[in-house]
């Protein structure tokens, strides 16, 4: 008895002392002496209006204490401007603290920027531990000069036209109502709103827009921002909000990023009509988009919220995007010839019960380019949960030529020589419950080939209402193909199933043969495929599986013999169509954006060769040629095209083409000299238009 009497009180002693033991430790941890240190941004620092940047801290004695941020102009201002009013020390275990994104770098040009960081007392009030950064540089360019602004809206019933060769300045963000048109004439060019200040066009349900450019007049939507000053996130971007269904619980929803308004319907998007008609987007650049209105409330460069299938969405291509590119949030919208370039996020994102097809798209990443969220090519969701509303996200892709940062197997992840950003995923994620498809494509250069995550969507691939078929993989880093394990549904060798008709070439880059796709910030980017490369003779489908619910064999899709964007060799050299050009531009920040000007290059940066696209014309390059040569011509409406090659004395030394049929566009073919004599040649390609050449030079 009296032995369990002792036991019993020897325990309650140790409880004692632990919990003394936890008390003082508590103690000891709240006595330690109060201090802030904001390490991000730090003094010094330049940064660049409209730039949302990251607030780092550090401290000592401020375990699970809260914060609030505020800039001003001078050290001893007397008002200060919120950037946080009240933020939790999101690392208290290690007193450090992370707002990714936290501050939107304000519009104004100054050298004394301040930054201070408050410790809150626990009711919320500012105490007097404070700690202040500063000066900082804050560097906004000069607008570019303009011929008009819009400002407001396009109202109900009425219509608004911008004329070619003139250039718009946006003030704010811009909308077109229901029942009102904006039409954009052919080389018209639409700038933002100074850098920094949010702006950006917003299609309203029910309204419409006509931007129907062409090859040598495309539409322009581009930073404000003079040359070489131009970045990601100067402006907001095009958004369309149409009238067919989404799974959004209700039918509708608002687009995010501050522009969406309940009382006058801006942004809101969704209803019941499949076949709504927004109108025509139709050879259109839209350059350095992606405004951060808000930390993770970024918009996207071309947005679709809701729009129907009746809207024609063809050869647009967004370019430095602070988000993602190509986003749809439901709706019934087709696309096709669509160019991703630079993109920060991922290149085309779908949710909400998208289901429309694409066939034709190029994206192309640079290597030191991602999200944190973590890059793909494709990201494809349900909606954010992964739920079975209805419609359910089930779009189709066809013929896309995806080029990661991964140049080489051996390359690590960093900021140097030979590395690559470590945010950068898969070439494409499927997840949350979607059915989208991807078939009779090529992804180059990925660290990961493709992602199939939840039970859901990897439910749907075993019953084949997902369709991954006739696609080519080369370069892939790690794995072919991730799952994430949960409830698996498909083996890991899914992707090599024999009747998908996969080729997955991980090793290496090298046999995916395209032209010269990595190179960045340059019109010399060539992503067709050399006559070599092994996916030209690699079978494509168009044939539903039999007990697929996947619409491959739907009219909309051209049965092209090839995989990836870019193919159709005609002729004994592969001459190939380059529907990317002349309207595409791979070096967007050098361009020079003015009234009067044009919108596409009409001098080729192959050093004075000339290519005139109002014309039969032809270029070459390189000149002087060693190996191999490229020969690009264009041919103004559909003809009869022979080419030859001459000595100077009048001998034919190659004939890539005799009475060729092609259609309306440009053409490219690369010849390999090397088994000419060194010398001067003449490339001549003659139609029924007329004839037309171009002096090449041969050298060792």
């Amino acid at each position: 008895m009296n032995n369990r009497f002792s036991k019993q009180w020897q325990s309650l002693l140790q409880s004692v002392v632990v919990i003394v033991a936890v008390a003082l430790y508590g103690s000891l941890a709240f006595a330690q002496p109060t201090t802030l240190r904001l390490t991000e941004p730090a003094s010094g620092t330049t940064l660049r209006a409209g730039t949302s940047v990251d607030l780092v801290w550090d401290t000592t004695g401020t375990f699970r204490s809260r914060f609030r941020f505020d800039w001003a102009t001078s050290r001893d201002a007397a008002t200060w401007t919120s950037i946080v009013a009240n933020r939790l020390d999101s690392l208290p275990t290690a007193n450090r603290g992370r707002f990714n994104g936290g501050f939107r770098v304000p519009s104004i040009s100054t050298e004394s920027l301040f930054i201070r960081m408050t410790l809150l007392n626990a009711d919320g009030t500012p105490s007097a531990v404070q700690t202040i950064n500063g000066p900082m540089t804050i560097v906004r360019p000069l607008p570019t000069a303009v011929d008009s602004v819009l400002t407001g809206r396009v109202a109900r019933g009425q219509r608004l036209t911008l004329r070619s060769g003139r250039v718009y300045a946006l003030d704010g963000y811009f909308y077109v109502d229901s029942l009102a048109t904006l039409n954009i004439e052919p080389g018209t060019m639409i700038v933002g709103d100074t850098v920094g200040q949010n702006s950006a066009i917003c299609v309203n349900r029910g309204g419409v827009i006509f931007a129907n450019g062409t090859p040598t007049r495309p539409i322009v939507m581009t930073s404000s921002a003079p040359p070489g000053q131009r970045s990601a996130g100067d402006w907001g971007g095009l958004l369309i909000c149409g009238r067919a269904r989404t799974n959004q619980p209700g039918g509708t929803a608002t687009l995010e990023g501050g522009i969406a308004n309940t009382l006058t319907g801006d942004g809101i998007f969704g209803g019941t009509d499949d076949n709504d008609s927004s109108g025509v987007v139709r050879y259109v650049r839209i350059e350095f988009a992606g405004i951060a209105a808000a930390p993770n409330q970024e918009l996207n460069s071309l947005t679709m919220g809701g729009v129907g299938r009746r809207t024609r969405i063809e050869y647009v291509q967004c370019s430095y995007g602070n988000d993602d590119a190509f986003e749809w949030f439901g709706g019934t919208v087709d696309g096709r010839y669509l160019v991703a370039t630079a993109t920060l996020d991922d290149d085309f994102d779908g949710d909400n019960g998208w289901s429309g097809r694409v066939q034709f798209g190029f994206a192309q990443r640079y290597r030191l380019r991602a999200d944190v969220s973590t890059s793909q090519a494709f990201e494809m969701d349900n909606d954010a949960g992964g739920s079975f509303n209805q419609p359910l996200t089930r779009a189709i892709f066809s013929n896309m030529t995806a080029v990661g940062p991964v140049q080489n197997n051996a390359w690590t992840t960093g900021r140097g020589d030979n590395q690559f950003n470590a945010f950068f995923g898969a070439a494409a994620q499927l997840r949350r419950n979607n059915r989208t498809s991807i078939v009779n494509s090529v992804f180059v250069g990925w660290r990961r080939g493709f992602e199939i995550l939840g039970v859901g969507s990897q439910g749907a691939a075993s019953r084949d209402s997902i369709l991954v078929r006739n696609n080519s993989w080369y370069g892939v880093q790690s794995v072919a193909l991730q799952l994430d394990g949960t409830t698996p549904g498909i083996p890991a060798t899914w992707l090599e199933t024999s009747a998908f008709s996969n080729v997955l070439s991980p090793a290496s880059v090298e046999p995916a043969q395209l032209g010269n796709p990595f190179i960045e910030n340059s019109n010399a980017i060539d992503p067709r495929p050399r006559t070599i490369a092994p996916y030209l003779a690699n079978a494509t489908s168009f044939t539903r599986p039999q007990g697929s619910d996947v619409a491959i064999d739907d009219a909309f899709f051209q049965r092209v013999p090839y995989r990836g964007a870019f193919g159709a060799a005609e002729g004994t050299n592969n001459i190939v169509n380059r529907w990317d050009l002349p309207w595409a531009e791979y070096d967007p920040q050098s361009y020079e954006y003015r009234s009067g000007a044009a919108t596409q290059r009409v001098v080729s940066v192959r050093d004075r060769n000339v290519l005139e696209y109002d014309r039969l014309s032809v270029t070459a390059f390189p000149i002087p040629a060693r190996d191999v040569v490229t020969v690009r011509y264009n041919l103004p409406k559909a003809d009869n095209v022979s080419i030859r090659i001459y000595d100077m004395l009048g001998n034919v030394v190659f004939t890539p083409a005799v009475n060729l049929p092609q259609a309306e566009g440009v053409f490219e073919f690369q010849l390999n000299v090397q088994s000419l004599a060194p010398g001067a040649y003449i490339v001549r390609v003659e139609s029924s238009l007329g004839s037309t050449a171009q002096k090449l030079n041969v050298i060792r």
